[in-house]
């Protein structure tokens, strides 16, 4: 079994960073991302960018990757992150072919 990973890319609107910032948050402590399904999730801040982020979401397999994306993409806290973005986001699916750990 391969771990997969979705990696996700967007620009933050213009002084909305930290709201960003504080919605990741907000879904870590209102757990409604149903957090079974992650073996990890962090968000990313580009440092010669500010207002571009990298999501990195890790799962145990691609269906707990699309039970989790269903589930995340019904949740208001998704639909608040695409207010605070422009140009949508850019999704990259993955399996992890090597890793340190």
């Amino acid at each position: 079994m391969n771990m997969f990973v979705i990696v996700s890319t967007y620009r933050a609107r213009t002084g909305e960073e930290d709201a960003i910032i504080a919605l990741h948050e907000e879904w870590q402590r209102s757990q409604n991302v149903n957090a079974k399904h992650y073996s990890f999730w962090e968000l990313l801040r580009r440092v010669d960018m500010p207002g571009e982020f990298i999501s990195i979401a890790q799962f145990a397999n691609e269906e707990l990757a699309n039970v989790a994306t269903k589930d995340l993409e019904k949740d208001w806290l998704y639909g608040r992150l695409m207010s605070l973005i422009e140009g949508g986001q850019t999704q990259i699916h993955c399996t992890i072919a090597w890793s340190l750990r």
